[in-house]
């Protein structure tokens, strides 16, 4: 499964972060791109569905020069300017101005920012990243230890520790706060938040998803000294169809039959591909299998035509930012999948489209 999130803070902007609208101070990225003649760029913040959408663009001039500007947030956040489907990441802090400089051919993977200590510090730590070699583990662990001591350690609760904290390589967490030992940077970064900026909502999220995933744990492993459970436990969805007829995730759930529990977004640019996998799998486990699929679009019309068509059960969450599944299921990235064994047990969850079916 390809995440479409490209940072899980875009996730978190599922779980309820507001960011400022129109009449606030702009703020200006300006500056050059070696070789693109006339070449357009935009600039891009996530929505809070967690996908990454326009918030102005220009064209380069004959010698590479542009300049956009944009209303400041609320608080300090990461945007993003893209020339096709390449991208770099730079913070806004409030009123300032951001200054690149890169080229057509390396734009992604060579540039220079300045105009704050953030934007700095950002650039040299997606140099480091790229220089990573994430299929390493002992690499990767020595990566993260050293990139905590860089970027985290003393960043007093910056946007930047956050972005590094919740940034996707691949379609994996760099810090996976699942993760025993990935789990205490995101305490450290939750406590900076607490005592050098407390009403930033980027703390609280850090915070949030930091407890909900102790209780996760703690709860896992009460369940596992228990032989026998008293009753079927499911964290429960209740939601409508495309016939807009409400279906209970419980209803499914025990009945002799495994449930994989989906979280997907059906207007994403590579659901079709996704959905045409999951299809294979359903007709293969035709009989033992149930797939309760859930989506945060947030349009019900596209919605409803994309999932008309699919054999299993399809319903939207209409709550999007505020569903509650958000946080019960402690997702960081879309597609989801969730697997209950044909008794009612909520056993696994799978990494990937050949991992569902290995489990399944």
């Amino acid at each position: 499964m390809n995440a479409k999130l490209t940072n899980i803070a875009a996730i978190f902007a599922l779980a309820g972060l507001l960011f400022s609208c129109s009449g606030d101070p702009n703020f200006k990225v300006e500056g050059e791109v070696e070789g693109a003649d006339n070449v357009s760029l935009v600039l891009e913040k996530s929505d809070f569905q967690g996908f990454w959408v326009p918030v102005d663009s220009t064209r380069t001039s004959a010698s590479g020069s542009f300049s956009i500007k944009a209303p400041s947030p609320v608080s300090p956040e990461i945007y993003r300017l893209s020339m096709g489907d390449r991208f770099i990441y730079f913070p806004v802090d409030s009123i300032e101005t951001v200054s690149l400089t890169t080229s057509s051919k390396n734009f992604g993977s060579e540039f220079s920012l300045s105009g704050s200590e953030n934007a700095t510090r950002l650039a040299a730590f997606e140099k480091d990243l790229l220089a990573l070699n994430a299929t390493d583990s002992a690499a990767l662990a020595q990566f993260k230890r050293n990139v905590y001591s860089k970027y985290i350690k003393d960043a007093k609760g910056s946007i930047v520790s956050y972005y590094v904290l919740t940034k996707i390589v691949g379609d994996k967490p760099l810090y996976d706060p699942a993760d025993r030992q990935d789990a205490k940077y995101y305490a450290a970064v939750a406590t900076q938040f607490d005592q050098f900026r407390p009403d930033d909502p980027h703390g609280r999220m850090v915070k949030q998803v930091s407890l909900q995933v102790m209780k996760a744990r703690n709860k896992a492993e009460g369940k596992r000294t228990v032989v026998e459970a008293p009753e079927v436990k499911v964290l429960d969805i209740e939601l409508p169809d495309e016939t807009g007829k409400n279906v209970k995730l419980s209803d499914m759930v025990g009945k002799g039959k495994k449930v994989a529990v989906i979280f997907s977004m059906m207007t994403d640019e590579k659901s079709h591909i996704f959905n045409r996998e999951l299809a294979r799998i359903y007709n293969d486990k035709a009989g033992t299998v149930q797939f309760y699929q859930v989506s945060f679009d947030p349009g019900q019309y596209e919605w409803r035509e994309a999932a008309k068509n699919l054999p299993w059960i399809t319903v939207l969450d209409p709550a999007g930012n505020a569903s509650t599944a958000i946080t019960d299921y402690n997702l960081y990235a879309l597609p989801a999948v969730f697997i209950y064994s044909a008794e009612g047990e909520l056993i696994d969850r799978a990494e990937s489209i050949e991992d569902l079916r290995k489990k399944l």
